[in-house]
């Protein structure tokens, strides 16, 4: 846990990672390509082989900007390119004139490369245009309304493929690769919290004990009585100190889960994104379903009753209500409550009016497809789906065409059966990359959330093992020298020198608890470790033959306090030993060990966490950390080994 405070933090890659990424954009090729052939269909069937090229060359550079390999290209070129899609588009239309497919896929590419809002003004201006280029060719006034929407359908399908698809596939990658950022502002925050809670509560203290002790040193001389008195009011500080360092772990430690974190308000931008191309493809088709059955293209009347018509629009309702039901995002990837009978009751109204208006009925096949392949566990979702979008050419084949040519029938089936499959992936790639999104916001949340519940452990855990071990020592070797203050002047004024250093490093340790500053010397840990022990007269030796990484060193400088700790507060030690050493196998292995132990039954520890809260806290410590935390109590000794990895660390010279 201390590494982790204090390193960036670096979360896992969860439920979402790189293979959702790639699927994602795999999803808006396959449905591109599915356009294109249904365009291409379409163009054989009415103005014959010779648009299959042109619809090709669209296709182009749309691809280019999908596939990531490419995009910069797109950056680098983007107005260049947007002229040439451009003059792709329209110039067909001098040549095929009314059989030209029109394509909103440069519509689509001004929405993803120019800048909002100029770019919604643009593609507003192309569908204009587009407007104005192919109504001219109607054969009469009554058909302009039919033509318009025919027109702006197709317009709207191709755009929306386009930038809807490759938007939300930029979003879950763009939220993919920020998945820590939030987790770490959130660490950030709590780190300013607990930093401002252990000033308050500590930090003017610490500052006072130092102060009072150079007091002391100064009076003790011609003053004893003086520097009792400081010395004195030196220990009382850091023992009320050392209560607000425990009441301050026991909140971190007890705090509840947090929460919530501190995300945006509001719902993420992809499943609003997803929604509002879902209405609007919805809608649009809906609206081309229902003036289908009123007018052909070129406005001649279809000739269907007004009950068959009037049905026909309550369907088209139906079904769109039905299938935002189907598609609507959400957070989570369950399926909406009844959804084996609101399928049924879509294919029913998908199929329903076939018998009276023939390939008409049709149209929406596309979205029962989509809503089935949602909503129908794996693998029978894809096998529904493909036993939707193969009932087309069937149903196709039983209307007599008579008036159409071998071409015109085989180009008008495979755009019919090409785009309801595209319809269906656009209906699922909206809804699973809608969802997608969504679950990597709430991942987002939930690391967030873990990682402020590590960081208030990791405080906790810290506040205790650093700052009331500190303090301790402070309070003690206070009460140490108000002792020999008067008996020994000499040996009292080294040791106010020696807790002014402890005052000194206890104040470097509230940095490094409050996360301002990253690594602990262990080095001049153990050092001063000797130096404490020797103060209260035990022998001491010292042995480091390896120098650890600073993480390492991190670990283990709990460690040390804890065990200097216990020796003067629960031990009649008389020697000592600390050893800091590595050995051939890749560890390094800290052994502290005294004489003069309480109790000598001769066992080891086995649960570290019964000899205390201490010792508990560095066992799960090095346990995060890959080591270990060995306690044994011989005849009259205690022995502490800590065991961790050896870090890129060298010999020490």
């Amino acid at each position: 846990m201390t590494t982790l405070a204090r390193t960036a933090y670096t979360p896992a890659a969860g439920v979402a990672g790189e293979p959702a990424v790639r699927r994602a954009t795999a999803l808006v090729i396959v449905v591109m390509s599915l356009v294109a052939v249904s365009e291409a269909g379409y163009g054989a069937a009415n103005g014959g082989l010779g648009q299959v090229p042109f619809v090709a060359a669209l296709f182009v550079l749309p691809l280019l900007y999908v596939v990531p390999a490419t995009r910069p290209l797109w950056l680098r070129h983007r107005y260049l390119l947007l002229a040439v899609q451009a003059a792709l588009t329209y110039l067909p239309f001098t040549w095929f004139g009314s059989n030209w497919t029109p394509s909103g896929w440069l519509a689509g590419l001004v929405l993803l490369t120019v800048p909002s809002p100029a770019s919604w003004f643009a593609a507003a201006i192309l569908a204009t245009l587009e407007e104005a280029a192919w109504l001219p060719y109607q054969f009469a006034a009554a058909g302009a309304a039919a033509g318009a929407a025919w027109a702006v359908v197709a317009f709207v399908l191709d755009a929306l493929v386009l930038f809807g698809l490759a938007r939300l596939a930029d979003l879950v990658t763009a939220v993919h690769a920020a998945r820590g950022e939030l987790a770490e502002a959130a660490v950030t925050a709590e780190r300013v919290r607990a930093a401002d809670s252990l000033r308050a509560a500590i930090g003017g203290r610490l500052a006072e004990a130092a102060g009072r002790s150079a007091a002391a040193l100064r009076a003790i001389g011609g003053r004893p009585s003086v520097a009792r008195e400081h010395i004195a009011a030196t220990a009382a500080t850091a023992r009320e100190a050392l209560g607000e360092v425990r009441e301050v772990a026991t909140r971190y430690r007890d705090v509840p889960w947090p929460e919530a974190t501190p995300a945006e308000p509001g719902e993420p931008l992809a499943p609003r994104l997803a929604q509002a191309v879902l209405v609007v493809t919805l809608c649009g088709l809906a609206l081309f379903y229902a003036l289908a059955v009123v007018r052909d293209v070129h406005g001649v009347p279809r000739g269907y009753s007004t009950p068959v018509i009037a049905w026909t629009i309550a369907v088209a309702v139906a079904l769109v209500i039905l299938q935002l039901r189907h598609s609507w995002p959400s957070r989570g990837a369950g399926r909406p409550r009844g959804w084996p009978a609101t399928l049924l009751l879509q294919a029913a109204g998908t199929y329903a009016l076939f018998p009276w208006i023939g390939w008409h009925a049709l149209i929406m096949c596309g979205f029962l497809a989509g809503a089935a392949m949602l909503l129908v566990p794996a693998p029978f979702g894809r096998v529904a789906f493909a036993a939707v979008i193969a009932s087309l050419p069937v149903l196709w084949a039983v209307q007599p065409w008579p008036e159409l040519t071998t071409l015109q029938w085989l180009g008008g089936m495979l755009f019919f059966t090409v785009e309801s499959a595209a319809l269906g992936l656009l209906v699922y790639g909206l809804t699973r990359l809608a969802q997608l999104a969504m679950q990597l916001e709430y991942l987002r949340g939930e690391l967030a959330r873990k990682a402020v519940a590590g960081e208030r452990l990791r405080l906790a855990q810290d506040t205790h093992d650093l700052l009331g071990l500190g303090l301790s020592a402070i309070a003690m070797k206070a009460d140490l020298i108000g002792k020999l203050i008067g008996r020994d002047d000499a040996r009292a004024g080294a040791e106010i020198g020696e807790l002014a250093r402890i005052c000194a490093t206890a104040r470097a340790d509230l940095r490094l608890v409050a996360g301002e500053a990253r690594y602990l010397p262990l080095g001049a840990e153990l050092a001063a470790a000797r130096d404490v022990l020797a103060s209260a007269g035990i022998d001491v030796r010292l042995r480091v033959s390896a120098d650890p990484a600073p993480e390492a060193a991190a670990v283990l400088v709990p460690v040390v306090r804890e065990a200097v700790t216990n020796i003067l507060k629960h031990s009649s030690a008389q020697s000592c030993t600390l050893e800091l050493t590595a050995d051939g196998s890749g560890q390094l292995r800290l052994l502290i060990s005294n004489d003069g132990s309480d109790d000598a039954d001769g066992a080891p520890l086995a649960a570290v966490g019964r000899t205390g809260n201490g010792l508990g806290n560095l066992a799960a410590r090095l346990e995060a950390a890959g080591g270990h935390l060995a306690a044994t109590r011989g005849t009259g000794t205690f022995s502490l080994a800590a065991g961790l990895p050896l870090v890129e660390s060298q010999p020490a010279v």
